[in-house]
C-alpha cells in the first residue's frame, strides 16, 4: 500500500498544513452579509441576466448563461488542483457594463474573509517515522486536578493538635510556657520559703566543769571522771576462748581503772566474748542488764560455757540471772544496785552502777562505790560514756 498523508487529528489548529486535495473554507463567526462584488443572476421578476465574459488575455468575449443546466455543462468534471498559469484575473461583465475583480491577494480581502497562510507542520520526533499511525497510549493529556493533603501529614498534624491540648489542659504534666492557651490556666503556685537550716550540733564533746575525760587504752571507749579522784590507772584481765589445760590467754576478759586519790571507785568494762581465768566470781562478771517478757522485773545475764575433757569454751550468753530485788532502773540503759552484796549473796559491796554498752564485744561498763557516797559523780560519769567518739552513751 502506497504510503499516505496521515492526519494527527490530536494536533492543534494552525500548526498542520491544508491536504492538496482540500478546498478552503471559509469560517466566520459574524453574520453572513451580501458581498457587494457579487451581482445577483436573477433580477425582480425572476428572469435569469444575461451576463457577459471577457478573457482578459486575448479580449473574447465568451458567452455564459446564467441557467442552470449550461452552467454545468460548463463546469469541466474536475478542476484543477493547480491555479491556471495567467495572473490576469478574469473580467465579467453584466449588462450594466463589464465588472473586474480585483487580484485575489490576501490584503486586498476585507478583514472578515482573509484567510490566514497555513501554518507549517511541526516536525516529527526523530523516534516517529513519517506515515507511522500512532495509538493513544503516545498521547499525554495533563488534566487539572486539585492537590489533596496525604493522609499521613494529616494524621501527624492531628496528633500534633491533641498533643498540644493535652498539655495546655494539663492533662500532661509539663514546665512548658506554651504561647497560646486553650484552656483557662490554674495560677502558678507560690513556692514556699525554705525552712532554716537547723544549727549543726557539734560533734566536739563538752567535759563538765571539774571533769578531766579519759580514754580506756587499746578500746573505743571514752568517759569523764572527776578532776579530784586523781589519775587513772587500768589494768587488762585475761580472756580466754578455751580455757583449761594447757590453753594461754588469747583476748581480754575485762578492763578495770582505779584512781589514785579514790580508792572507793572502780570502773570495770567487761567482753561477752572471752572466759575470764579460773578464780572465785566478781561483781563484774554478769554481762548487760535486761527486762523479763513476762514478769517485766530486771534481770542480769553472763556468759555460759561447756566443759569437754576439762576444757571450758563458751557458748551463749543469757539474761538469766535474777530478777534482781534491788535494782532501780535509772534510764534506759542504766540500773543502780544499792547497797548490793557480792556473789556470795552475804557480803555488801557497796553501790552498784550497771549501764549497757554498744560495742558488739565489750559490752557493759560498771561503777562499783564502795563508800556509797559518790553517787552524783558517778551519775554525771556514766552520761558521758561514749563508745566512739562523738557519740555518747
Amino acid at each position: 500500500m502506497p504510503d499516505e498523508d496521515r492526519v494527527f487529528d490530536v494536533s492543534k489548529p494552525g500548526q498542520v498544513g491544508a491536504s492538496p486535495t482540500s478546498r478552503p473554507i471559509i469560517v466566520g463567526h459574524q453574520p453572513q452579509v451580501s458581498d457587494p462584488m457579487v451581482r445577483d443572476t436573477f433580477d425582480s421578476a425572476g428572469q435569469a441576466i444575461k451576463i457577459n465574459v471577457q478573457d482578459m488575455s486575448t479580449g473574447e468575449q465568451l458567452p455564459f448563461d446564467n441557467d442552470d443546466s449550461a452552467a454545468a455543462a460548463a463546469v469541466p468534471d474536475s478542476l484543477p488542483n493547480q491555479p491556471p498559469a495567467s495572473s490576469e484575473p478574469a473580467r465579467f461583465e453584466d449588462s450594466a457594463g463589464p465588472a473586474v475583480f480585483p487580484s485575489a491577494e490576501p490584503e486586498s480581502l476585507p478583514p472578515a474573509y482573509t484567510e490566514s497562510p497555513p501554518a507549517q507542520p511541526e516536525p516529527l520526533p526523530e523516534s516517529v517515522e513519517p506515515g507511522a499511525v500512532h495509538s493513544i497510549e503516545d498521547l499525554h493529556v495533563t488534566a487539572n486536578k486539585k492537590r489533596h493533603w496525604p493522609l499521613g501529614v494529616l494524621i501527624v498534624f492531628l496528633v500534633l493538635i491533641g498533643v498540644y491540648l493535652a498539655l495546655d489542659s494539663g492533662l500532661i504534666h509539663n514546665n512548658l510556657n506554651l504561647p497560646v492557651h486553650i484552656f483557662k490556666q490554674k495560677p502558678a503556685a507560690t513556692a514556699a520559703p525554705a525552712p532554716a537550716p537547723k544549727p549543726k550540733t557539734s560533734n566536739v564533746h563538752t567535759v563538765p566543769a571539774g571533769f578531766t575525760e579519759y580514754r580506756l587504752a587499746t578500746t573505743d571507749i571514752v568517759f569523764d571522771a572527776p578532776t579530784a579522784w586523781g589519775q587513772p590507772t587500768s589494768n587488762a584481765e585475761p580472756g580466754y576462748s578455751k580455757r583449761g589445760g594447757t590453753n594461754q590467754s588469747d583476748g581480754t576478759y575485762a578492763y578495770t581503772v582505779n584512781f589514785a586519790s579514790n580508792k572507793d571507785v572502780q570502773v570495770a568494762v567487761t567482753s561477752a566474748k572471752y572466759l575470764p581465768p579460773a578464780r572465785t566470781a566478781t561483781y563484774y562478771d554478769f554481762l548487760q542488764w535486761c527486762t523479763g517478757t513476762n514478769d517485766a522485773k530486771i534481770y542480769k545475764s553472763i556468759l555460759h560455757f561447756t566443759t569437754t575433757a576439762k576444757i571450758d569454751t563458751p557458748s551463749t550468753v543469757t539474761c538469766d540471772q535474777g530478777p534482781l530485788t534491788d535494782a532501780t532502773e535509772l534510764d534506759d540503759s542504766t540500773i543502780v544496785q544499792l547497797k548490793t552484796t557480792g556473789p556470795d549473796g552475804k557480803t555488801v559491796i557497796g553501790d552498784l552502777y550497771t549501764k549497757n554498752l554498744t560495742d558488739p564485744e565489750l559490752v557493759v561498763l560498771r561503777v562499783k562505790d564502795a563508800a556509797m557516797t559518790n553517787g552524783d559523780n558517778i551519775k554525771t560519769l556514766l552520761g558521758t560514756v561514749q563508745v566512739s567518739p562523738g557519740s555518747t552513751q
